[in-house]
């Protein structure tokens, strides 16, 4: 059972990494584009203010492939180069909720988050994206990874 949260969300400005690549590449991406972006905070001086996010964007309607942007918040986002650009996560309403455990298993999480947005009149505004705060190099155990989901959505008229 997922516990959903209502969040206001304000603007935040982000270093990202993007790309467009299939399901199983999904790890090698991040990783790279974490550790491109982590280089780019380091020699801009940026300052980092939340932990590592993946915004994935479904492109075939069948989870295989995706638009994926992955990267940090920052208190001002600065000029990227090498293949990191400034980016930023939307203001507005946010469903959110946790999921605990590897990340192969978080499909009930979304489904939670859909079920919820059904029964409180939202539909989703845009991609959502996951949280990552736990570091799987750092905590190799899957059954403690803690992701949180956040989904921007648009309240619905009801008739």
């Amino acid at each position: 059972m997922y516990e959903i949260q209502e969040r206001m969300l304000v603007e935040q400005p982000t270093m990202v990494v993007r790309g467009t690549i299939k399901l199983e590449d999904i790890p090698t991406f991040l990783g790279r584009a974490y550790h491109m972006v982590d280089s780019q905070i380091r020699d801009s001086g940026a300052h980092v203010v939340g932990e590592p996010f993946a915004r994935y964007r479904c492109l075939d309607g069948e989870y295989r492939e995706f638009e994926v942007e992955a990267g940090v918040p920052v208190v001002l986002a600065v000029s990227g180069h090498g293949g990191v650009e400034a980016s930023v996560l939307p203001a507005g309403p946010a469903a959110v909720t946790v999921h605990t455990g590897p990340y192969e298993r978080m499909e009930p999480a979304y489904d939670a988050l859909n079920a919820w947005l059904d029964e409180h009149g939202g539909n989703a505004d845009g991609p959502a994206w996951e949280v990552y705060h736990t570091d799987p190099n750092a905590q190799p155990d899957p059954a403690t990874w803690r992701t949180e989901i956040v989904q921007p959505y648009k309240e619905v008229p009801r008739s």
